[in-house]
């Protein structure tokens, strides 16, 4: 699966945020602080430019703060937050552009107030995309970057979930259930495979993944034995196969993306070469519960 589809498929699927869960409180309230303060420091109207937007998270904390502001925001993937995700008043404003590669943007030097980008910058090819946030920039133009740590508390897990798509994806669990529905395997044939891929040692439980999956080939199963169109089910089979690819991508992708301290620092010398200003810190859980990620913040000169 294409990255660009991967990362469309879930922005499709009314993700509101890329890299923190919903229940995870503490990630919320540490980045709206951290945005929260940056709105807070730029002029009524000033112009801002949110890069790899997604569903316009860093959008919709923006102009939660400071409502004057005027928004672009661009991602590669194929957004629309107005359609796929639930009614903002605040997004109503936002201008949102997809299918855009911001290591070549469409914009005039000099036309934004501020660039922003939380866990998406990082995605792209720096050494392409630094050149053009600071091109399009205003002297003085502000920046604020929020990126992935290599170790941080979205990171490790993602390398778990890979482990566990690598053991699915090799299981021959999904290629088993399509010869079932093609009437090629039977039903006791299918379940004795699922068996023995669950008592494997080397299988990694989780609900988030592997039961999900079993789950979902049981309903196929049902319907399948309620005489269910066999179109229908092999649609859902299929549409299935493409979420598991879709989420197997976008975790590689974001485990790749993450940053050292060693790549940070190069990012930073890279933008100060390009004329501005610029400092990072680490974005630290309370009680020392671990990294959320980097912040890197500057100006132009």
């Amino acid at each position: 699966m294409e990255k660009t589809e991967a990362w469309s498929l879930y922005w499709q699927n009314n993700h509101q945020e890329s890299c923190i869960t919903k229940s995870n409180t503490e990630d919320h309230v540490i980045l709206s602080d951290i945005w929260r303060c940056f709105s807070l420091q730029l002029s009524h109207y000033s112009t801002v430019l949110d890069l790899a937007t997604g569903n316009g998270s860093v959008a919709r904390r923006l102009l939660q703060f400071n409502k004057s502001l005027k928004v672009t925001a661009v991602d590669r993937a194929s957004i629309d937050p107005k359609k796929y995700t639930d009614a903002s008043v605040l997004l109503s404003t936002v201008h949102f552009i997809p299918d855009i590669n911001i290591q070549k943007l469409p914009f005039d030097d000099c036309v934004f107030d501020a660039v922003t980008s939380q866990f998406g910058l990082e995605y792209s090819k720096l050494n392409l995309s630094t050149p053009e946030l600071v091109r399009v920039l205003k002297h003085k133009g502000q920046f604020l970057f929020v990126i992935h740590h290599e170790d941080s508390e979205v990171v490790i897990p993602a390398k778990d979930k890979i482990k566990e798509f690598n053991l699915l994806l090799t299981s021959g669990l999904l290629e088993n259930f399509e010869l079932f529905l093609a009437g090629s395997l039977s039903l006791q044939q299918l379940n004795e495979n699922g068996e023995k891929i669950l008592n494997n040692a080397a299988w990694v439980k989780s609900n988030a993944i592997t039961g999900q999956v079993f789950l979902a080939i049981d309903k196929l199963i049902q319907l399948k034995n309620k005489n269910q169109n066999l179109v229908v089910i092999m649609e859902a089979f299929q549409n299935m196969k493409a979420r598991i690819d879709a989420e197997n991508s976008r975790l590689n992708q974001l485990i790749l993306a993450s940053l050292s301290k060693d790549k940070v620092k190069k990012l930073c010398t890279s933008l100060e070469k390009l004329g501005t200003k610029v400092s990072f810190k680490l974005i630290q859980l309370n009680d020392n519960a671990g990294v959320m990620g980097w912040k890197i913040r500057g100006y132009k000169l």
